[in-house]
Protein backbone atom coordinates (compact mmCIF):
# COMPACT_ATOMS: atom_id res chain seq x y z
CA UNK A 1 0.00 0.00 0.00
CA UNK A 2 1.67 3.20 -0.88
CA UNK A 3 0.73 6.11 1.58
CA UNK A 4 2.67 9.37 2.12
CA UNK A 5 5.43 9.14 0.30
CA UNK A 6 5.74 5.92 1.71
CA UNK A 7 4.88 1.39 0.59
CA UNK A 8 3.37 -0.06 3.50
CA UNK A 9 2.58 -3.75 3.34
CA UNK A 10 1.52 -4.81 6.61
CA UNK A 11 4.62 -4.45 9.18
CA UNK A 12 7.29 -3.49 6.15
CA UNK A 13 8.28 0.53 5.83
CA UNK A 14 10.08 1.17 1.98
CA UNK A 15 10.79 4.84 1.99
CA UNK A 16 13.52 6.86 0.69
CA UNK A 17 14.22 7.76 4.18
CA UNK A 18 12.75 6.04 7.56
CA UNK A 19 11.49 8.85 9.54
CA UNK A 20 8.60 9.38 7.24
CA UNK A 21 6.75 7.08 9.45
CA UNK A 22 5.25 8.23 12.34
CA UNK A 23 6.37 5.16 14.33
CA UNK A 24 9.42 4.89 13.52
CA UNK A 25 9.92 8.38 14.02
CA UNK A 26 8.42 8.09 17.64
CA UNK A 27 11.29 5.09 18.50
CA UNK A 28 14.33 7.34 17.00
CA UNK A 29 15.76 9.32 20.03
CA UNK A 30 15.72 5.94 21.69
CA UNK A 31 19.14 4.72 20.65
CA UNK A 32 20.45 7.95 22.61
CA UNK A 33 23.16 10.16 21.08
CA UNK A 34 25.34 13.20 21.82
CA UNK A 35 28.97 12.46 20.77
CA UNK A 36 28.96 15.27 18.38
CA UNK A 37 27.05 17.90 20.64
CA UNK A 38 30.20 19.48 22.37
CA UNK A 39 31.74 20.11 18.35
CA UNK A 40 28.02 21.88 17.06
CA UNK A 41 28.37 23.65 20.37
CA UNK A 42 31.56 25.04 19.94
CA UNK A 43 30.85 26.31 16.50
CA UNK A 44 27.98 28.07 17.60
CA UNK A 45 30.00 29.82 20.57
CA UNK A 46 32.84 30.88 17.81
CA UNK A 47 30.97 31.50 14.57
CA UNK A 48 27.89 32.87 15.46
CA UNK A 49 24.29 32.16 17.42
CA UNK A 50 22.13 32.26 13.81
CA UNK A 51 22.08 28.31 13.11
CA UNK A 52 20.66 26.57 10.21
CA UNK A 53 20.26 22.95 11.07
CA UNK A 54 19.60 20.83 7.79
CA UNK A 55 17.49 17.68 8.47
CA UNK A 56 16.75 18.73 12.34
CA UNK A 57 14.68 15.50 12.95
CA UNK A 58 13.27 15.17 16.78
CA UNK A 59 15.41 18.00 17.74
CA UNK A 60 18.49 15.87 18.89
CA UNK A 61 20.95 18.97 18.25
CA UNK A 62 18.87 21.61 17.79
CA UNK A 63 17.15 21.45 21.69
CA UNK A 64 21.01 21.68 22.73
CA UNK A 65 21.49 25.10 20.58
CA UNK A 66 18.37 26.73 22.16
CA UNK A 67 19.26 26.11 25.44
CA UNK A 68 23.30 27.82 24.66
CA UNK A 69 21.33 30.89 23.39
CA UNK A 70 21.39 30.08 19.72
CA UNK A 71 18.49 31.55 16.92
CA UNK A 72 17.90 28.03 15.65
CA UNK A 73 16.20 26.85 12.22
CA UNK A 74 15.57 23.31 11.80
CA UNK A 75 14.74 22.04 8.30
CA UNK A 76 12.91 18.98 7.43
CA UNK A 77 10.83 16.62 5.66
CA UNK A 78 9.20 14.74 8.27
CA UNK A 79 5.81 16.21 9.99
CA UNK A 80 6.79 13.69 12.60
CA UNK A 81 10.45 14.66 13.73
CA UNK A 82 9.31 17.90 13.58
CA UNK A 83 6.72 17.26 16.04
CA UNK A 84 8.97 15.55 18.38
CA UNK A 85 11.12 18.49 17.90
CA UNK A 86 8.75 20.76 19.36
CA UNK A 87 7.46 19.04 21.84
CA UNK A 88 10.61 18.86 23.15
CA UNK A 89 11.30 22.63 23.36
CA UNK A 90 8.11 22.06 25.53
CA UNK A 91 8.28 19.93 27.80
CA UNK A 92 12.00 20.85 29.05
CA UNK A 93 10.40 24.55 29.29
CA UNK A 94 12.67 26.20 27.08
CA UNK A 95 11.41 29.27 25.29
CA UNK A 96 10.98 28.31 21.48
CA UNK A 97 11.87 31.69 20.75
CA UNK A 98 14.88 30.98 19.93
CA UNK A 99 13.61 27.71 17.56
CA UNK A 100 11.68 27.64 13.97
CA UNK A 101 10.72 24.94 12.35
CA UNK A 102 9.95 24.53 8.99
CA UNK A 103 8.61 21.40 6.74
CA UNK A 104 10.60 21.28 3.59
CA UNK A 105 12.88 19.40 1.35
CA UNK A 106 16.33 19.48 2.07
CA UNK A 107 17.34 19.83 -1.46
CA UNK A 108 15.74 23.41 -2.42
CA UNK A 109 14.18 25.01 0.80
CA UNK A 110 13.62 28.76 0.38
CA UNK A 111 14.42 31.02 3.96
CA UNK A 112 13.70 34.51 4.04
CA UNK A 113 16.95 35.11 5.26
CA UNK A 114 20.61 34.44 4.22
CA UNK A 115 22.51 35.32 7.14
CA UNK A 116 23.25 32.54 8.95
CA UNK A 117 26.25 32.05 10.61
CA UNK A 118 26.59 27.94 11.16
CA UNK A 119 24.91 25.46 9.17
CA UNK A 120 24.65 21.82 10.31
CA UNK A 121 23.96 18.70 8.57
CA UNK A 122 24.47 16.00 10.92
CA UNK A 123 24.60 11.94 11.65
CA UNK A 124 25.27 11.81 7.92
CA UNK A 125 21.52 13.35 6.52
CA UNK A 126 23.36 14.07 3.26
CA UNK A 127 23.07 10.02 2.51
CA UNK A 128 19.33 9.94 2.12
CA UNK A 129 20.19 11.50 -1.15
CA UNK A 130 20.81 9.06 -3.36
CA UNK A 131 21.56 10.85 -6.51
CA UNK A 132 24.97 13.07 -6.93
CA UNK A 133 22.91 16.33 -8.83
CA UNK A 134 20.43 16.01 -5.24
CA UNK A 135 23.37 16.04 -3.40
CA UNK A 136 24.80 19.02 -4.84
CA UNK A 137 21.33 20.88 -5.13
CA UNK A 138 21.05 20.50 -1.24
CA UNK A 139 24.33 21.53 -0.66
CA UNK A 140 23.76 24.94 -2.73
CA UNK A 141 20.81 26.00 -1.10
CA UNK A 142 22.88 25.56 2.00
CA UNK A 143 25.15 28.05 0.74
CA UNK A 144 22.59 30.27 -0.60
CA UNK A 145 21.49 30.98 3.00
CA UNK A 146 24.85 31.27 4.69
CA UNK A 147 26.36 34.27 5.19
CA UNK A 148 29.98 34.96 3.70
CA UNK A 149 32.00 33.28 5.81
CA UNK A 150 29.67 31.55 7.68
CA UNK A 151 30.74 28.14 8.23
CA UNK A 152 28.48 24.68 6.96
CA UNK A 153 29.82 21.28 9.66
CA UNK A 154 28.78 18.26 7.67
CA UNK A 155 29.01 14.53 8.78
CA UNK A 156 29.43 12.21 6.56
CA UNK A 157 30.06 8.14 6.79
CA UNK A 158 33.90 7.31 5.88
CA UNK A 159 33.13 4.18 3.65
CA UNK A 160 35.67 2.28 4.97
CA UNK A 161 36.34 -1.42 2.86
CA UNK A 162 35.10 -3.35 5.08
CA UNK A 163 31.46 -1.72 5.39
CA UNK A 164 31.22 -1.64 1.57
CA UNK A 165 31.89 -4.61 1.12
CA UNK A 166 29.50 -6.16 3.42
CA UNK A 167 27.30 -9.04 1.89
CA UNK A 168 24.08 -9.19 1.90
CA UNK A 169 22.05 -10.06 4.64
CA UNK A 170 25.12 -9.69 6.88
CA UNK A 171 23.80 -7.73 9.87
CA UNK A 172 25.78 -3.99 10.17
CA UNK A 173 24.34 -2.92 14.15
CA UNK A 174 22.67 -5.04 16.45
CA UNK A 175 21.25 -2.37 19.84
CA UNK A 176 18.91 -3.26 23.02
CA UNK A 177 17.92 -0.22 25.03
CA UNK A 178 15.62 -0.27 28.13
CA UNK A 179 13.53 2.43 28.05
CA UNK A 180 11.86 2.78 31.47
CA UNK A 181 10.00 5.78 31.17
CA UNK A 182 7.69 4.37 28.37
CA UNK A 183 7.53 0.75 30.01
CA UNK A 184 9.33 -1.33 26.86
CA UNK A 185 13.22 -2.63 26.11
CA UNK A 186 13.45 -1.19 21.94
CA UNK A 187 15.40 -3.86 20.03
CA UNK A 188 17.21 -2.87 16.86
CA UNK A 189 18.98 -4.78 13.96
CA UNK A 190 20.24 -3.67 11.04
CA UNK A 191 21.03 -5.61 7.97
CA UNK A 192 22.54 -5.03 4.37
CA UNK A 193 19.32 -5.88 1.64
CA UNK A 194 22.01 -4.86 -1.40
CA UNK A 195 24.89 -2.98 -2.51
CA UNK A 196 25.28 -1.63 -5.67
CA UNK A 197 28.94 -0.41 -6.01
CA UNK A 198 28.11 1.79 -9.60
CA UNK A 199 26.06 3.49 -8.02
CA UNK A 200 27.27 3.62 -4.34
CA UNK A 201 24.00 2.97 -2.70
CA UNK A 202 23.00 0.29 -0.57
CA UNK A 203 19.77 -0.52 0.68
CA UNK A 204 19.56 -1.52 4.82
CA UNK A 205 16.99 -2.92 6.48
CA UNK A 206 16.16 -2.37 9.86
CA UNK A 207 13.98 -4.51 12.04
CA UNK A 208 12.70 -2.85 15.34
CA UNK A 209 11.01 -4.70 17.77
CA UNK A 210 8.85 -3.01 20.98
CA UNK A 211 9.47 -5.37 23.71
CA UNK A 212 7.43 -5.08 27.28
CA UNK A 213 8.63 -5.97 30.70
CA UNK A 214 7.45 -9.66 30.14
CA UNK A 215 9.45 -10.42 27.51
CA UNK A 216 6.61 -10.39 24.97
CA UNK A 217 6.97 -8.52 21.75
CA UNK A 218 4.37 -5.91 21.62
CA UNK A 219 5.27 -4.91 17.92
CA UNK A 220 7.38 -5.47 15.17
CA UNK A 221 8.37 -2.92 12.35
CA UNK A 222 11.01 -3.35 9.20
CA UNK A 223 11.58 -0.78 7.65
CA UNK A 224 14.08 -0.57 3.96
CA UNK A 225 15.67 2.56 2.47
CA UNK A 226 18.33 3.40 -0.24
CA UNK A 227 21.47 5.05 1.35
CA UNK A 228 24.78 7.03 -0.80
CA UNK A 229 27.72 6.62 0.37
CA UNK A 230 30.54 9.46 -0.57
CA UNK A 231 34.16 9.20 -0.53
CA UNK A 232 36.33 11.67 0.92
CA UNK A 233 37.61 13.59 -2.42
CA UNK A 234 33.88 13.33 -3.82
CA UNK A 235 32.53 15.19 -0.79
CA UNK A 236 35.27 17.52 -1.43
CA UNK A 237 34.34 18.54 -5.20
CA UNK A 238 30.77 18.39 -4.54
CA UNK A 239 31.86 21.27 -1.39
CA UNK A 240 33.48 23.39 -3.72
CA UNK A 241 31.09 23.00 -6.38
CA UNK A 242 28.49 24.12 -4.04
CA UNK A 243 30.40 27.31 -3.38
CA UNK A 244 32.48 26.00 0.19
CA UNK A 245 36.46 26.26 0.41
CA UNK A 246 37.19 23.33 2.99
CA UNK A 247 38.42 24.43 6.04
CA UNK A 248 38.91 20.71 7.85
CA UNK A 249 38.19 17.01 7.50
CA UNK A 250 38.56 15.13 10.74
CA UNK A 251 37.56 11.43 11.82
CA UNK A 252 35.73 12.41 14.67
CA UNK A 253 33.94 15.53 16.41
CA UNK A 254 36.88 16.12 18.81
CA UNK A 255 38.57 17.23 15.20
CA UNK A 256 41.27 13.87 15.46
CA UNK A 257 42.96 13.64 12.22
CA UNK A 258 41.28 11.77 9.07
CA UNK A 259 42.70 8.35 8.72
CA UNK A 260 41.81 4.97 6.80
CA UNK A 261 40.97 3.66 9.77
CA UNK A 262 38.89 6.98 11.02
CA UNK A 263 35.49 5.86 12.28
CA UNK A 264 33.58 9.20 10.89
CA UNK A 265 34.43 11.56 8.38
CA UNK A 266 33.34 15.26 9.19
CA UNK A 267 34.20 18.58 7.16
CA UNK A 268 34.12 22.11 7.87
CA UNK A 269 33.79 24.09 4.91
CA UNK A 270 33.57 28.04 4.56
CA UNK A 271 30.89 29.50 2.43
CA UNK A 272 32.99 31.68 -0.09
Amino acid sequence: MFRDGLIQNGALVQAEQPWSDAQLASLYDVFAFDGDLPLYLELARTQGRRVLEVACGSGRVLVPLVRAGCDVVGIDVSPHMLALARAKLETQSIASGGAQFVRADMRDFRLERADFDLAISAVKSLAYLTERDDQLRCLRTIAAHLRRGGVLAIDFLHPRPEWVGAATGSMQHDLLQRVPERGFTLSRVESVVSTDLARQVRVIRSAYEVIDDRGAVVTKRFVEWPYRWTYRFEAEHLLERAGFAIQGVYGGYQREPFTSSSPAMVFLATRL
